[in-house]
């Protein structure tokens, strides 16, 4: 989900040289960005669909040997709908993403404290920047930039977003029969290297290349998220999350 710590995840995974460089590469406002810069035409949807896969799994490989993605729940039925009509099949998702990427291995990066993961969304999207590098320059902002103003409905709606993608994501893997490494945002974030070690193990690499990782993002939570964060938990009658594992 938004705001779970996705790209500093991929940024470690990336790093170690033995993770591929997982993107967003079936995010559908992002993929005609993607074919251009691989120089791939939207023809017809076989052609496209086929070419396009094809090249995203080489790109997200990078010559690491493991290919690597970035999927947000709202994106997930997209994504399989698509390769449902690509292989003019019926079945299941997780068969029809094996079908596409060969043999899958899940991580569900998550965020503990969903209001946090609220606020943090809804003040990215009132501002426009939504990461800095690690030397606090600006990495990615997607609007000019505006004050953020203190607003309940707006940060309802966005915990309403970010819980019920929990449930969708905990109720697909159900569903699909898959058990994804389980990763909060809490520890990464706190320890990205021992994280980084159960990933890398988890996918079967060394997980001592963990050690040629470091976060490339800055933290942009700050006293106003906190303030905004307890301030929605009274009004709403939200209870403090629990410890993150």
């Amino acid at each position: 989900m938004p705001r779970s710590g996705s790209t500093l995840l991929c940024d470690l995974l990336t790093q170690t040289g033995v993770a591929g460089r997982p993107n967003s590469f079936f995010r559908p406002q992002s993929m005609g960005d993607f074919a251009n810069d691989w120089g791939i035409p939207a023809q017809t949807i076989d052609g496209f669909d086929h070419a396009y896969i094809d090249t995203a799994r080489a790109q997200g490989t990078a010559q690491t040997g493991c290919f690597g993605m970035r999927i947000m729940w709202t994106n997930v039925p997209l994504l399989t709908a698509r390769l449902a009509q690509l292989y003019r099949s019926t079945a299941d998702d997780h068969t029809l993403l094996q079908a596409a990427f060969g043999p899958l291995k899940f991580i569900h990066l998550a965020r503990a404290d969903k209001v946090a993961e609220a606020v943090s969304l809804d003040i990215a999207e009132q501002s426009g920047l939504w990461h800095r590098n690690a030397d606090g320059t600006e990495r990615e902002r997607t609007a000019k930039a505006a004050e953020p103003v203190y607003d309940a409905t707006r940060i309802q709606a966005a915990y309403d977003e970010v819980t019920d993608g929990q449930r969708a994501w905990d109720a697909w893997f159900t569903k699909q029969n898959i058990t994804p490494l389980r990763v909060s945002y809490e520890a990464l974030a706190a320890q990205p290297t021992p994280q980084l070690r159960r990933i890398l193990s988890h996918i079967g690499a060394d997980p001592d290349k963990a050690n040629n990782a470091a976060p490339q993002t800055a933290v942009l939570s700050s006293e106003r998220n906190r303030m905004w964060a307890a301030r929605f938990r009274k009004e709403a009658g939200l209870a403090l999350p629990a410890p993150a594992p």
